[in-house]
């Protein structure tokens, strides 16, 4: 093996380590902003029992936090496979077939995260020039809101295509 399979196979290692901890860090996020609007709504629902006042920005700023929270922690949900998945086909298939049947639908979802990484930028760069702002009880810029799809697809897109290249090389050593 030479030096330059060494620096890059040093680099890949580096690089998924930090990619990892970032996954990990976006789902913490993602689970105190669950905390937050948990928090949130019951205070406005023990407001209105209580009070008979409620606080009004607090339903699109939790519909803003749903979208977040989404992008936010569904690439460590795939990363440690908890999505549903169907195997009445999958479990009549040996291994190698498996591992191709992996490689091609991660390699479709990777590809599918990619569109969604370029329409979110398009769209966040639409709002960002035209200046558009969501006006309800509180007035947001809209490139704020959405800024989490492009960001959280290309870390979905990533994953996608790290678990492909992964299913890859099984299916080709014939695992």
């Amino acid at each position: 093996m030479g030096r330059n399979d060494q620096l890059h196979r040093s680099f890949r290692k580096v690089f998924w380590k930090v990619f990892d901890q970032w996954v990990d860090r976006m789902t913490v996020l993602a689970g105190t902003i669950l905390l937050f609007i948990t928090g949130a709504v019951c205070y406005t629902i023990g407001m209105r029992f209580l009070f008979t006042r409620t606080t009004i920005w607090i339903i699109p700023i939790t519909e803003y936090a749903l979208l977040w929270i989404v992008f936010l922690s569904t690439t460590w949900l795939l990363r440690e496979k908890g999505h549903v998945i169907t195997e009445i086909l999958y479990a009549h298939l040996n291994l190698k077939m498996k591992c191709l049947l992996d490689f091609v639908m991660f390699a479709i979802g990777g590809l599918a995260c990619t569109v969604m990484v370029v329409l979110g930028v398009q769209h966040m760069m639409e709002c960002l020039l035209h200046r558009v702002t969501d006006v309800r009880a509180i007035t947001v810029p809209k490139a704020v809101v959405f800024a989490i799809v492009p960001i959280g697809s290309l870390f979905l897109s990533l994953q996608f295509f790290r678990m492909s290249w992964h299913r890859f090389g099984e299916w080709k050593a014939g695992r």
